[in-house]
């Protein structure tokens, strides 16, 4: 039996059993008819993840009619991000290894080879607190709530944090909308900035907008925020743009304009990706961090976070490639490299910006404008501000 089947199998009984799963984004699992996921655990990536019916995390590796020694190896590497880790196979093939994994800590799914339809599940000794845990929950989060084209708030462009808020009063009489009718109507309402489509992509991102089968439409969280706009007398795009005008150059939305930065981060922090990262500054429990502190504790402890928020989309497998590798050390060598070849720009520049516009970071914190070869990692200071609302 191949191990796609065994896959289909077991996300049959788990199915029935009311448990909430992604199987691995895989080549071999690709005519699977499951959600996908492409987390990494630990240097390696789980055939299915997810939570069980008492909301416990799990990973299972599946395995078709051989590689099961292999599979015990896996499988321990899942324990490091996972509360009970599995190793899924046929029957036979399991009771081979049985005497060696169920004292590892690890749970076997077995599948009958005679009769599919008998799926048995032996429990795991439960893991209270891995090291990777917190990265494994965010994933679940997104996967569990995400509406989105992307994830990636690095990705945003050198503009004002405002931009990425008009999409939204292009929706008065619509309840969905094409891409192709939102730029267009950015375009007759002669929006200064006229980079249109990042600002659709960037309010997707935030949450703002949801994609739909015929475009986008406004999110609750989109309605929200429009209706606290208009409670600041702000009803318009040309009052936004005002608005704008007001909190740009030297200034900030949080130093013109504090009670909205605040409301403003509200709105961010709906996002898991964001309000995880937030807390990862935080936790350092110092008001002055480096740009190297930051990703270095990314890389070592948010290994998917860092792919998601930080690594740009073409390079994302090949990052990935290097983390499965167990080569991380690889992307902190050389900071500059890892910056020009796989990273996001903007993730020292525009995002960085952005924190100063909601009060996030502290208006003195300095932007980096030049060549990211002569970009100093140790020198690039985040400096927290005093208004964090988490």
């Amino acid at each position: 039996m191949k191990e796609a089947e065994v896959v289909s199998i077991i996300c049959e009984h788990l199915q029935n059993e009311n448990w909430q799963f992604w199987i691995d984004n895989h080549l071999i699992h690709r005519d699977l008819n499951y959600r996908k996921h492409s987390i990494i655990i630990g240097g390696a990536r789980p055939d299915i993840y997810g939570l069980n019916n008492f909301k416990q995390i799990f990973a299972v590796e599946v395995k078709g009619s051989e590689d099961y020694k292999k599979a015990i190896g896996q499988a321990l590497t899942y324990k490091s991000g996972v509360n009970l880790s599995y190793i899924g196979g046929l029957s036979s093939k399991l009771n081979e290894i049985k005497d060696v994994a169920v004292p590892s800590g690890l749970g076997l799914i077995y599948v009958n080879e005679f009769d599919e339809t008998v799926v048995e599940i032996l429990n795991p000794i439960y893991n209270i607190y891995p090291y990777y845990l917190e990265d494994i929950k965010n994933e679940i989060n997104v996967l569990q709530n995400q509406q989105k084209e992307t994830r990636s708030f690095a990705s945003f462009g050198r503009t004002h944090l405002l931009n990425y808020f008009s999409p939204i009063f292009l929706f008065d009489d619509a309840n969905e909308k094409p891409k192709p009718a939102l730029l267009e109507d950015f375009e007759k309402a002669k929006w200064r900035n006229k980079t249109y489509s990042e600002f659709v992509s960037g309010a997707n991102t935030i949450g703002l907008l949801d994609i739909t089968e015929k475009g986008y439409k406004l999110s609750k969280i989109g309605k929200f925020c429009l209706e606290y706009f208009n409670s600041l007398k702000i009803n318009s795009l040309s009052e936004l743009q005002e608005t704008l005008d007001q909190t740009s150059r030297q200034k900030s939305v949080y130093t013109e304009l504090p009670h909205l930065a605040k409301f403003l981060q509200l709105i961010y922090f709906q996002n898991p990706d964001f309000k995880k990262f937030i807390t990862i500054l935080l936790s350092f429990h110092n008001n002055s961090l480096s740009f190297k502190e930051i990703i270095d504790k990314l890389i070592l402890e948010y290994p998917n976070l860092f792919l998601n928020f930080f690594v740009k989309p073409s390079a994302k497998e090949k990052v990935i490639g290097i983390i499965l590798k167990g080569d991380k050390e690889i992307l902190q060598e050389d900071y500059n490299k890892t910056i020009q070849e796989y990273g996001h720009y903007n993730f020292f520049f525009a995002f960085k910006r952005h924190l100063v516009h909601l009060g996030i970071l502290s208006s003195e914190c300095a932007t980096y404008y030049g060549k990211t070869e002569d970009f100093d990692v140790n020198d690039d200071l985040w400096i927290l501000g005093d208004d964090i609302l988490i």
